[in-house]
């Protein structure tokens, strides 16, 4: 089987996913009266979430372009590739909802755990798809280089470390734990990481 409704399914719910990120954010209906001092101080309390919307749309960008990245080598599928795709979507749509819970309190530890799982969960997800996929050149064309197959791994393990470290964070600081993920775009930049 081709890949081309796994990518086109896979771009509508990143898409969909990363618009819903927005929701997070709350504002007062027109009709409720507030003055411009009210209003004030509700857009700079919105304000403090903005930080880890950034975050959470940056990671889902990351998480788009790997995805974009594996099946730019990967050929064809079949039925158990299917259902890790479908896993990691699930996983996707969720991130919006752990996202906002995180955001809401994240100075509890069980928020920012719920969130940092997701992710880790997410990296653990798109290392199975690469390995599946790479493994005996199963949906990969039979002479793609190891070094390109070893740093796709070595890509989606930088997740689970760092949403490893975050999951420790949360346990001293739960609102400094998130901070961890931008961990991700930095070392992105480095050649072990980079995608040729």
């Amino acid at each position: 089987m081709t890949t081309h409704r796994i990518e086109s399914l896979s771009d509508c719910i990143f898409a969909f996913s990363m618009t819903l990120l927005v929701m997070n954010f709350t504002f007062p209906g027109a009709g409720a009266g507030l003055d411009e001092g009210q209003i004030t101080a509700i857009l700079l309390k919105e304000i403090t979430k903005f930080d880890r919307y950034i975050l959470a749309f940056i990671l889902l960008a990351l998480f788009w372009i790997n995805h974009h990245q594996q099946f730019h080598y990967i050929k064809r599928t079949d039925r158990n590739f299917l259902w890790i795709q479908v896993a990691i979507l699930m996983f996707i749509v969720i991130v919006p909802f752990t996202a906002a819970w995180m955001s809401a309190y994240h100075h509890l530890h069980l928020t920012n755990i719920i969130f940092d799982v997701n992710l880790l969960v997410l990296g653990l997800l798109f290392l199975l798809s690469w390995a599946y996929a790479t493994h005996h050149r199963k949906l990969v064309d039979e002479n793609l280089d190891d070094r390109l197959v070893m740093k796709g791994k070595i890509r989606s393990l930088l997740t689970c470390i760092v949403s490893l470290i975050a999951i420790a964070i949360s346990f001293y600081h739960p609102g400094w734990s998130n901070y961890a993920f931008f961990l991700i775009p930095l070392l992105l930049l480095f050649k072990p990481f980079r995608h040729r």
